[in-house]
C-alpha cells in the first residue's frame, strides 16, 4: 500500500503580504499528479490544512478542489487539524464526508479510534473509520473502491490532532504538557491497536518533536522547551506522520516531518520541499522515499554594499526570484528599497546591517540630546542616532535654513 505522507499546507498564506495562492494551486496539482503517477492509495495531510481558523471563500474551493481530485485520481485522503486550523470548521462534515472516502480527524475523542484500510488480494482497497459505539451503522462508516471481497486489515491509521496542553489535560488527567498529553492519546493509542491484534499502524500527529530543526515560519506553541515531545512515544508504530516543522526531516527512520509544499520564510530559501512516499506492507514500512516539489517560491537571499548588489553579474538569477536583501554599506543608503527594486523588484524585506555593527558611541543618546543648546543641535543628534554618522557641511546647513523658515513663522522650538 502507498502513502503520501504531506502536511503544513497552510492555504491562504500570504508571503510577506503577497498573496501566493496562486503558487499554492500548482503545488496542489503536483500532488494530484504524485497520485495518478505513483498510484497512492491514501494521502495523509497532517495538521495545518489552512494558514487561518476562517479561510477566505477561495482558499476553501481550492481545498475542495483539491480533495475532489485527488479521490478522482484514486485515493482516499486522512486530514488532522494542526495549529492554525479551526478543529470545528475543519472537521465540519466529517460523516458524511468518509462515505466519500474523505476522513476529517480534527478531536480529541477521535485520536484512538483508527481508519482501517484493507487490501484484498487483486489490489482493491477499502477504507472503514471505527466511529464511537451509536454512530453510523454498526459504529463503523465505509468508503470502498472495487475489492474482491477478501479483505484483510493490513493498517490503521490513527489521526491525532493539535492538541492545547492547557485545553486538553483535565480531560486526560496530566500535567499541561505537550509531553503528557500526546502521551496519555498515545497510551489510548496503543491500546487500541492491541485490542485489534497490533496491525500495521501509522500515527498523523502535530507537534514539534525533539530533534526537529524548526524554521521561521512555524507559530511558537510553547516555550521554555514545554512544547516539545520525545519520538519515543511513537516507538510502538510502523510510521509516524508528522506536521508542524515546515522543513522536510527525518528524526527516525520511522518518524518523519513532511514539511511545507511552499517555503513561507526565507530561512527556508535552501530547503527542498516536497513529501514522503512511504510504501507499507503487512510487516510494517517496507520504503520511504522523499518526492520534491517543483512549484514553489523562488528565494534569493542578498548580502552586500548597496552598489555591488546592483552590479555585480553573478547575481542576474536573482533578478526575478523573492528577496530578502541585506545592506553592508557603513551608512544606510538613501532610497534603498527604490533603488533594490530597480534591479530585484521582487524584494520583500530590506534590513541594513552595516559590516562591523553600528558605531557605538561613548555616551548615551538621552545625554547628548540633554546637552544640546540649540535646535540644529537637537537634529545633528538625532541624524547621527539613526544614521550613524555625522552631518556633512551642506546637510548641517540645510538644517539651519529649515530652522530659520520655521522660527521665523513663529513656531516655538
Amino acid at each position: 500500500m502507498l502513502i503520501l505522507h504531506t502536511s503544513d499546507w497552510h492555504l491562504g498564506r500570504t508571503f510577506h503580504g503577497v498573496d501566493i495562492l496562486d503558487v499554492q494551486a500548482r503545488a496542489m496539482g503536483e500532488i494530484v499528479d504524485w497520485v495518478r503517477r505513483y498510484g497512492v492509495d491514501v494521502v495523509l495531510v497532517a495538521g495545518d490544512v489552512y494558514d487561518r481558523a476562517q479561510p477566505r471563500t477561495e482558499v476553501v474551493e481550492l481545498l475542495n478542489t483539491t480533495l475532489a481530485q485527488i479521490r478522482e485520481a484514486g485515493a482516499y485522503v486522512v486530514l488532522t487539524s494542526g495549529n492554525h486550523d479551526s478543529p470545528a470548521r475543519l472537521g465540519f462534515g466529517s460523516r458524511i464526508m468518509a462515505h466519500g472516502g474523505v476522513f476529517l480527524l480534527t478531536t480529541l475523542e477521535g485520536s484512538a479510534r483508527p481508519v482501517l484500510f484493507s487490501e484484498s488480494s487483486s489490489g482493491g482497497i477499502t477504507a472503514t473509520r471505527v466511529e464511537m459505539a451509536g454512530q453510523g451503522t454498526g459504529g463503523r462508516t465505509a468508503a470502498q473502491l472495487p475489492s474482491t471481497g477478501d479483505d484483510a486489515a493490513v493498517l490503521a491509521v490513527y489521526g491525532i490532532p493539535y492538541l492545547d496542553p492547557r485545553a486538553t489535560a483535565p480531560l486526560l488527567d496530566c500535567t499541561p504538557t505537550h509531553q503528557a498529553v500526546l502521551g496519555a492519546v498515545m497510551h489510548r493509542v496503543d491500546e487500541d491497536r492491541a485490542s485489534r491484534g497490533s496491525p500495521a499502524s501509522v500515527v498523523m500527529a502535530h507537534a514539534f518533536v525533539t530533534g526537529s530543526e524548526a524554521s521561521d515560519s512555524e507559530r511558537v506553541v510553547d516555550s521554555g522547551g514545554l512544547g516539545t515531545v520525545s519520538a519515543q512515544v511513537f516507538a510502538a508504530h510502523d510510521y509516524a506522520a508528522l506536521g508542524h516543522i515546515h522543513r522536510r526531516q527525518r528524526i527516525t527512520e520511522t518518524v518523519r516531518y513532511s514539511g511545507s509544499p511552499v517555503a513561507y520564510s526565507f530561512s527556508e530559501a535552501t530547503h527542498a520541499k516536497g513529501a514522503w512516499l512511504v510504501t507499507v506492507g503487512g510487516n510494517g514500512v517496507d520504503d520511504v522515499v522523499p518526492l520534491d516539489h517543483r512549484a514553489g517560491l523562488r528565494l534569493a537571499r542578498l548580502r552586500g554594499p548597496l552598489e555591488s548588489l546592483l552590479s555585480d553579474h553573478a547575481l542576474a538569477p536573482s533578478e526575478d526570484a523573492w528577496c530578502q536583501v541585506l545592506l553592508t554599506d557603513v551608512e544606510r543608503p538613501a532610497s534603498a528599497m527604490e533603488r533594490v527594486r530597480t534591479r530585484f523588484p521582487r524584494t520583500v524585506e530590506l534590513r541594513w546591517e552595516p559590516d562591523g555593527g553600528r558605531a557605538s558611541t561613548e555616551r548615551d543618546y538621552g545625554a547628548r540630546l540633554a546637552e544640546a543648546t540649540t535646535t540644529e543641535e537637537l537634529c545633528a543628534q538625532f541624524y547621527q542616532h539613526v544614521r550613524s554618522r555625522a552631518l556633512t557641511a551642506q546637510e548641517s546647513a540645510e538644517i539651519s535654513d529649515v530652522v530659520s523658515v520655521v522660527q521665523s513663522r513663529g513656531v516655538e522650538q
